[in-house]
């Protein structure tokens, strides 16, 4: 690992994708847990729920499908991505850059123009939404243009043409995938409603279950938890199913691609143990979420939290679970390239 990291175009390439995400992170964190509660965002900046398009399951099945299919890129060209190319930070990036500022805050004035003539915008609150959706599109866009550089982007369009199509259609198909089986979220829900709802009893004096609260959410609703006066209704994004199905997938690649090289009857066998732990790890994840909420800051629970902290337990558990899995599976103690 450390002879790859001494090569100067991995290790440029890997602090950029670092900075690129750490914006993305840091400026969700100002924006949902401080900007958004100011009095100026509420009386200015707020617009009604009808211009997000399915909001929460939407960006769930979005980030894990470009999850996946960003995985699935890396284990196809790793041996490219090792040898990648260098270039040095040219002077249009800063204009990329600026430009991803101008539309950061253009997003936020399309906002206020909304709440300014609501009655406008709502005759087709659909459409805006779309187009609320190509204000993100554009600053990310423009933000890793800023960062990586068109000379990159030529760079990567010419070499990676099989492997940007490969990730496309891998992509687009899990999220397909994902909407056709969301469906199954309610067991996933109920069980883990019961599990935390049993644990919570031990420890906790002050604890509420019901099994099943209607929402106005497109989830529909789902079991109720609460320790003391933080209650919040499992739902379809909390329940574990895309996250099951992002192991599943992921897992089912790896055993396409390295069929040859593994014991069969065991790779099958660590796929449902893989399977326990990651519906295990859910359950953790919910039951931090209650105990941020209960007693540290629920708009942080049911916010940057909630929103992040799916995919991170994901990543850590997934390269925890194959690095052990894989030197078990692998015949003659043999592993991905890595």
């Amino acid at each position: 690992m450390m002879e790859l990291w001494k090569k100067v175009g991995f290790r440029n390439f890997i602090i950029k994708c670092i900075i690129f995400v750490f914006i993305g992170i840091m400026l969700q964190v100002v924006v949902s847990n401080y900007f958004s509660h100011t009095a100026f965002f509420k009386e200015y900046l707020e617009i009604p729920s009808a211009f997000y398009v399915e909001p929460t399951l939407f960006k769930v099945f979005l980030v894990n499908a470009f999850l996946f299919g960003l995985v699935a890129f890396i284990l196809r060209s790793f041996e490219k991505i090792k040898n990648i190319k260098d270039f040095n930070f040219k002077k249009h990036q800063y204009i990329f850059l600026a430009l991803a500022i101008i539309i950061f805050i253009g997003h936020y004035f399309f906002k206020f123009l909304i709440n300014q003539n609501l009655e406008f915008f709502m005759q087709n609150a659909t459409f805006w939404a779309v187009v609320k959706i190509i204000f993100h599109l554009l600053f990310f866009t423009a933000l890793g243009l800023g960062i990586f550089g068109l000379h990159f982007l030529k760079y990567v369009l010419k070499e990676y043409k099989r492997e940007i199509i490969f990730f496309i259609s891998i992509a687009v198909g899990f999220f397909i995938l994902m909407r056709l089986v969301h469906g199954l979220w309610q067991y996933f829900s109920s069980t883990i409603a019961y599990i935390l709802y049993r644990i919570f009893g031990i420890f906790f004096a002050d604890v509420t279950y019901i099994p099943f609260v209607p929402t106005g959410f497109v989830s529909g609703g789902g079991p109720m938890l609460g320790i003391g006066s933080f209650k919040a209704v499992i739902g379809g994004s909390c329940s574990g199913i895309d996250s099951f199905l992002l192991f599943t997938a992921l897992y089912a690649l790896l055993f396409i691609l390295d069929h040859k090289k593994i014991k069969k009857p065991l790779a099958i066998l660590l796929f449902f143990v893989g399977a326990i732990g990651m519906f295990l790890t859910n359950v953790l994840r919910i039951l931090l979420l209650f105990i941020v909420g209960a007693y540290v800051d629920k708009d942080f629970a049911i916010g940057m939290f909630h929103t992040n902290a799916g995919w991170i337990l994901f990543i850590i558990y997934f390269f925890i679970f194959w690095t052990l899995a894989s030197r078990l599976i692998y015949k003659n103690e043999k592993k991905i390239k890595k």
